[in-house]
């Protein structure tokens, strides 16, 4: 049986280990450079940077980084310490949720911590067992990862072939169809 160490340089070609060189030696993290922005410098060049949760373009404003300063001042830059779940629910969590479904006009509203437990989550809360997923052989991988979870049947049509998908039509249960777009930046979630 080969270790996963000698399977990566035996794959040196392949995606993961083409990079080997640029780290340690048997695994590579893209290593980004300059300030956190739309472009950044990745392997000595200048290159447009979709890997971001910036998509606003906030990270840098100046308005922003004051807050976050003032607000690592006051607490500290680990609180609350701890899943929300379990030990880092704060009031100001409830009173951003409040001002985001009044916002919206809705009668409430979810902060996750990050993206992909949102739709993760959302998977989950919006399907049960008997519920069928149609999903884009392609999708962002926080879909997939929330599809897997999910322990009802699922059926994968090819990438942006409605022709395809449409062959699922005859399931008549609750669908829950899932699609990325633009590279997987937005992403949506409809019911069938």
């Amino acid at each position: 049986m080969v270790d996963i160490f000698e399977r990566l340089e035996k794959n040196a070609g392949g995606p993961i280990g083409m990079y080997m060189g640029y780290a340690h030696g048997y695994f590579a993290f893209p290593k980004l450079e300059g300030e956190i922005g739309p472009h950044m410098t990745f392997r000595g060049q200048k290159m447009l940077n979709w890997s971001l949760n910036n998509y606003l373009g906030l990270a840098n404003h100046p308005e922003v980084r004051k807050a976050d300063a003032e607000a690592a001042a006051k607490w500290g830059l680990a609180y609350p310490m701890g899943a929300r779940m379990l030990s880092g629910n704060t009031r100001y969590h409830e009173k951003l949720e409040k001002m985001f479904a009044e916002f919206e006009k809705k009668e409430d509203a979810f902060l996750y911590n990050f993206g992909y437990q949102g739709i993760v989550s959302t998977i989950d809360a919006l399907t049960a067992r008997h519920d069928v997923i149609v999903y884009d052989a392609e999708c962002h991988a926080c879909l997939l990862d929330g599809i897997r979870l999910h322990i009802g049947s699922k059926y994968k049509y090819r990438h942006n072939n409605i022709e395809d998908c449409e062959k699922f039509s005859h399931v008549r249960v609750k669908r829950l169809m899932q699609t990325a777009v633009a590279f997987s930046l937005l992403q949506r979630a409809f019911t069938v």
